[in-house]
């Protein structure tokens, strides 16, 4: 095997006896210390908390040091997935109440309008497009497309005027 590897004999056996190195007894050291700070998080912390906990508790010790030991453990701290939330955006889908549960169907045309509010981007903006609809013959009696969300609009849309548009 030295032969092949182009080493000589009692070179791979001063190897063999060579006693670790400072570095690696630290490490041993280090990790034990990670371990705990690891277990007392509850695995919650990853390298950039176990490093400031170190640092916190006197220990000199590099970064990458300290990824390199976890990663060398199999120590990973749990994610947690950051989502931001629109404000008002409860508010925006917020439902209303089903007024025609139980109803019966309309026999004819113009006896049941429903309406319905939707959101839609338009040149980088957000526009809300409110729509009036003959439930009969599905037929759309008008809708209005505005900047601003209101139950109003829809509800008093035929009687707003000039932002209702008719669809013939």
């Amino acid at each position: 095997m030295c032969a092949s590897l182009g080493v000589s004999r009692s070179g791979y056996y001063d190897w063999c006896k060579q006693k670790p190195s400072d570095r690696l007894l630290s490490d041993g050291v280090f990790k034990q210390v990670i371990q705990t700070i690891y277990d007392e998080s509850d695995g919650t912390y990853g390298s950039p908390r176990v490093y400031q906990s170190l640092k916190k508790q006197g220990y000199i010790i590099g970064r990458k040091r300290v990824e390199r030991l976890m990663r060398d453990m199999g120590v990973v701290g749990r994610v947690v997935k950051v989502t931001r939330r629109a404000p008002g955006l409860k508010q925006f889908l917020a439902s209303g109440e089903n007024l025609r549960h139980g109803a019966t169907s309309p026999s004819k045309i113009n006896q049941v309008w429903v309406a319905d509010i939707t959101y839609l981007k338009v040149s980088k903006r957000w526009m809300y497009l409110s729509v009036i609809m003959d439930l009969y013959s599905r037929k759309i009696i008008g809708w209005s497309l505005d900047k601003n969300r209101t139950a109003e609009v829809t509800r008093y849309g035929a009687s707003v005027g000039s932002r209702w548009r008719t669809q013939r």
